[in-house]
């Protein structure tokens, strides 16, 4: 089947998605967003569409799919902040206040010294919570590369975070590899 009949037919089973989606989140514009999301994720990977699968079926598999992910990121996100709320202390320290944001600071500006590739997807997926597969897909790269990025990412900064000198500039001339 040609891909411009495939996206006529996405374009007639949009309603029956839609309601699909509205069942899952009993939200009409979450339900809006999984559905196109849903769509422009079929779009790009029409190439990997089986013709002997039914269109309908494999559609609302990938809202099925596209629903769990979220649900699951956002549980993991729910559980990340009741564990850093244990730590909350009632009492407000100024000076633990001040040297915490120097380092988040310190941070900020060695990952911003990081190779663009590796550093994308290490905020890609370390802050935003994406997936492997959604960078991998959004960057057009295997996610065997993605993983590579990351693994890079995550050494380089663990190594600064190790080492006793605070300069950002200075470690990242320092790390084997130099990643300018």
């Amino acid at each position: 089947m040609p891909d411009e009949d495939l996206k006529a037919d996405m374009i007639r089973l949009l309603p029956k998605l839609r309601s699909f989606a509205l069942r899952l989140c009993r939200n009409p514009d979450q339900a809006d967003d999984l559905v196109q999301t849903a769509c422009e994720r079929a779009i790009r990977s029409l190439d990997q569409f089986d013709p002997a699968t039914r269109l309908d079926s494999w559609m609302f598999r990938i809202v099925q799919n596209l629903f769990l992910n979220s649900q699951r990121d956002t549980a993991n996100r729910a559980r990340l902040f009741d564990l850093a709320m244990l730590d909350f202390e009632e009492s407000y320290d100024g000076d633990k206040a001040a040297a915490s944001s120097l380092d988040l600071q310190k941070v900020q500006a060695f990952i911003g010294q990081l190779d663009a590739d590796n550093r994308d997807v290490l905020l890609k997926i370390a802050v935003e919570g994406r997936s492997y597969k959604d960078v991998a897909d959004e960057l057009g790269v295997p996610i065997g590369t993605v993983t590579s990025r990351l693994a890079r990412a995550r050494l380089r900064l663990r190594e600064w975070l190790e080492s006793n000198d605070a300069a950002p500039e200075a470690n990242l001339r320092r790390l084997p590899g130099g990643m300018r």
